[in-house]
């Protein structure tokens, strides 16, 4: 199954008001919001695997986020339109030892690209990056939002989206952009609006990174709990916006 013909065989689950026109292209932004229609439970995603290679790896992955749902937000006239987390509480033990778990994964995540990789230079920046990190903190609910706008306005010199850029591009490398599940892109990232949340839930896709398949796996619990990231230099910061 091509990457069309894989994106008709996942918007027909929605019904003919979701098919293209004939002779239309189907774009990942036709499935923008696709895992939504299987709220709350999940039941019948596992359709959407079923034409894909190694599908039962994808569904492993996907199936959580629909337990961090509450069936009873979704009984009145207006449903949540995203898979927000924050309904089971954690510790700040917990949160410390999520953030620290990141880290070590990252590090190892990073440590396997090999010198002569395309993207060998920006992998090492992280991984220097990551070896300077001297602690994590968790924050009072409120407070990451106030360090995001400053990096964002400019004025917190200490910010760094080195690791971000280098996940990125790292990814990026290591993905077929023809293969069927591609398509789905659009319909990852739209979970959580959260590109390392959309990260995790593919992780089946990124050529020759298996190893390092759970690096991810605590930002995922973080983002379970209800929690984001900020990165400086030296430190990585948890808290609740």
């Amino acid at each position: 199954m091509d990457q069309q013909e894989y994106g008709r065989y996942c918007l027909a689950m929605g019904g003919e008001e979701f098919m293209p026109e004939e002779g239309e292209q189907v774009e990942a932004d036709h499935l923008y919001g696709f895992f939504q229609w299987f709220m709350p439970t999940g039941e019948g995603v596992e359709r959407v695997f079923e034409p894909i290679p190694e599908g039962q790896r994808f569904l492993n992955r996907i199936r959580p986020i629909y337990a961090m749902l509450n069936p009873e937000d979704f009984t009145g006239e207006s449903v949540p339109g995203y898979f927000n987390g924050g309904r089971e509480q954690a510790s700040n033990a917990e949160l410390h030892r999520l953030g620290e778990e990141l880290i070590r994964g990252l590090k190892r995540l990073f440590s396997i690209v090999a010198e002569d990789d395309e993207v060998a230079d920006m992998a090492k920046e992280a991984l220097q990056e990551l070896e300077s990190m001297k602690e994590v903190i968790v924050l009072p609910p409120g407070e990451i939002g106030k360090l995001e706008q400053r990096a964002v306005q400019g004025t917190n010199e200490d910010a760094s989206d080195m690791v971000y850029e280098a996940l990125g591009e790292l990814l990026s490398s290591r993905t077929d952009y023809d293969e069927a599940i591609e398509i789905l892109n659009e319909a990852y990232y739209s979970i959580a609006c959260d590109y390392w949340v959309a990260y995790y839930l593919q992780w089946p896709r990124y050529q020759g990174l298996q190893e390092a398949e759970n690096c991810l796996y605590p930002y995922f619990e973080l983002y379970r709990y209800g929690y984001n990231l900020h990165w400086t230099q030296t430190t990585l910061y948890i808290g609740r916006r």
